[in-house]
């Protein structure tokens, strides 16, 4: 081959390689694309306990869903998938003890409160407090787990002077309070905050990481959490504790109980199963 013919088909070369080189690329772009959303799809599927086989058990007896959201430590999913924490691990037991089979199932808080009250079928979510409303919309196992007092998160300069009561402090006049919606901050809580103005409170339907900013932008003086879960929702909002402070008030009783909340397809039989299973709540868990 003489340099001429060399010259053009290197030419011809050039293009045909940068070519194939695009589509390889392209090739390994849609299968990292196919990776991920299969993992994806993984990850929000139901997450069922071994043996169960779909919708129903093999005795033709319909599999109890069980409904969490996202809230570590309590009830959360983990790298791999699978449902842990606190609430979780006691929810997972009383079942097992039930023998009563039931698959995960993934949903924002608020959702589930909906889905129990329309959905056909049994159903159940653990780790609620147990209001008067929630009492009349649903059935309610046995008290699952005491609860440690909650607390309020303030900002660093927010003044609160050592042994503030929880009675006194939400009489503030001015206080500016942020709650989630639909959530209930136990009955002693709920207590003081209905004499408080309406126009003090601020109720929103965001998660509490974001909460947690409107805090820090002076949107609001105080939030109400638990103190296992005050500094991990000040580093998923990307915070520091330096901004913020914890109080902890002394009249706040640890007498708390959360509940396994199941809709009213629960047979009667299966929520006497439930309820002999549940263990003594004990004193009170870091919640």
């Amino acid at each position: 081959m003489n340099e001429q013919h060399r010259g053009r088909d290197q030419r011809v070369a050039g293009p045909r390689a940068d070519l194939r080189a695009t589509r390889r690329a392209a090739l390994r772009a849609a299968l990292r694309a196919a990776l991920r959303a299969a993992l994806k799809a993984t990850l929000v599927a139901p997450l069922l306990m071994p043996g169960l086989g779909g919708c129903a058990s093999a005795s033709g007896e319909p599999v109890l869903r069980l409904y969490y959201y996202e809230r570590p430590p309590f009830h959360y999913t983990d790298e791999h998938g699978h449902v842990q924490g606190e609430i979780a691990d006691n929810a997972e037991a009383t079942l097992r003890r039930a023998g009563l089979r039931f698959e995960w199932l993934p949903m924002p808080a608020n959702r589930i409160l909906q889905t129990l009250r329309s959905e056909k079928g049994p159903a159940c979510s653990p780790g609620w407090y147990g209001t008067p409303q929630r009492r009349a919309d649903f059935l309610m196992s046995q008290a699952m787990i005491r609860d440690k007092p909650l607390i309020a998160l303030v900002r660093s300069d927010f003044p609160v002077p050592a042994g503030t009561t929880a009675r006194a402090f939400f009489a503030k006049p001015q206080l500016r309070l942020l709650l989630k919606q639909n959530f209930s901050q136990g009955s002693y809580m709920d207590g003081l905050i209905a004499h408080m103005p309406g126009e003090q409170i601020q109720r929103v339907a965001l998660e509490v990481p974001q909460m947690v900013r409107m805090l820090k932008a002076d949107r609001a003086d105080v939030i109400i959490t638990t103190e296992a879960e005050a500094g991990i929702f000040v580093g998923s909002a990307g915070l520091s504790m330096r901004d913020f402070k914890i109080v902890r008030f002394p009249d706040v009783p640890a007498q708390e109980f959360r509940y396994l909340l199941c809709s009213h397809d629960v047979s009667r039989q299966d929520m006497a199963r439930i309820d002999k299973a549940i263990e003594s709540p004990g004193p009170a868990t870091a919640l």
